[in-house]
């Protein structure tokens, strides 16, 4: 029979294949049993350079299109023809093939397997995690194995992820400190009553260890200010020089010593380094130094001058 068609011949072949599968099968076995060891070696290398010839993956990008919408295609014409019940015996046998191929040829094909999947999720990487986190909200079954699979792979490794965690820590110490200063700075800014509560609570809780914090931070600026301090006489003479207010606000209410330039930036601790203020303000100066944290004032001021 001579088809002109290229489809319907292979429509016809398909058909063919599917009513005497299990003749042909048959045939195949007996076929392959009694053929010399001759005859195997030359299949296999006839396969083998089948297997080197360029695959999908190393055609031009027009002709992978291309491809795909043929396959496309003729799937959506499968899916037409055929009855429910016999598109999914045809993705049973599909998986079946699939599996026995991977049986034989898994090894072999394993890291090209991971290269590929590594680039197509590089490629599409927002458009996976939308549909993973999709089906994770939608599909609780989904969800349970994902959770699984994480205790899982948690308790395999976590002795390992601990040594990677403390290594990064090692080498970014800084770099991680400086940004959690940060994240705590904006975190206050944006409710201060709310983190001083939480603060209050914690000591609370954790009065050992608050306590071991403020005598490290009390070693910390002593040995920042090398020995040096101003006397009691020397603070009472500059409450009197700014009339027992703050220098920033001119509030009476709470006066502690405040240093010009923070130790920590390298100030010292004597007088001259040294101006009262309330503990509002010199909660919010921190480490600024005296000119940043007018300038800062000064700015707030002239935004609300701006905004009435």
């Amino acid at each position: 029979m001579v088809y002109r068609d290229h489809e319907a011949r292979r429509a016809y072949e398909r058909g063919y294949y599917a009513q005497h599968r299990d003749k042909i099968l048959a045939r195949r076995a007996v076929r392959t049993a009694s053929r010399t060891p001759e005859e195997r070696r030359q299949e296999a290398e006839r396969r083998k350079s089948a297997k080197s010839r360029p695959g999908r993956s190393d055609l031009a990008p027009e002709r992978l299109e291309l491809l795909r919408a043929r396959d496309r295609e003729r799937k959506r014409r499968r899916q037409q023809q055929n009855t429910p019940s016999e598109l999914d015996a045809r993705r049973a046998r599909a998986r079946e093939a699939d599996r026995r191929w991977r049986q034989g040829n898994g090894k072999e094909y394993a890291p090209r397997r991971r290269l590929l999947d590594r680039h197509r999720y590089a490629a599409n990487r927002e458009s996976v995690l939308s549909t993973k986190r999709q089906r994770y909200a939608s599909d609780a079954a989904f969800a349970e194995a994902i959770r699984a699979s994480n205790r899982s792979s948690y308790g395999r490794n976590l002795d390992k992820r601990r040594e990677t965690k403390k290594r990064y820590y090692q080498e970014h110490g800084d770099e991680l400190r400086a940004r959690q200063r940060a994240q705590n700075r904006r975190k206050y800014a944006k409710d201060p009553r709310a983190a001083l509560d939480y603060y209050k609570q914690w000591r609370l809780r954790n009065l050992e260890r608050a306590r071991a914090y403020v005598r490290v931070a009390g070693n910390k600026r002593r040995a920042a200010a090398a020995g040096t301090h101003f006397t009691f006489e020397e603070w009472e003479t500059l409450l009197v020089q700014h009339a027992g207010r703050c220098a920033y606000c001119g509030s009476a209410e709470r006066i502690e010593a405040d240093h010009r330039t923070a130790l920590c930036r390298g100030g010292s601790n004597e007088i001259c380094n040294i101006l009262p203020a309330c503990r509002h303000c010199n909660r919010r100066k921190h480490r600024r130094t005296e000119e940043e944290f007018r300038a800062l004032l000064q700015s707030e001021r002239r935004a609300t001058l701006v905004a009435s």
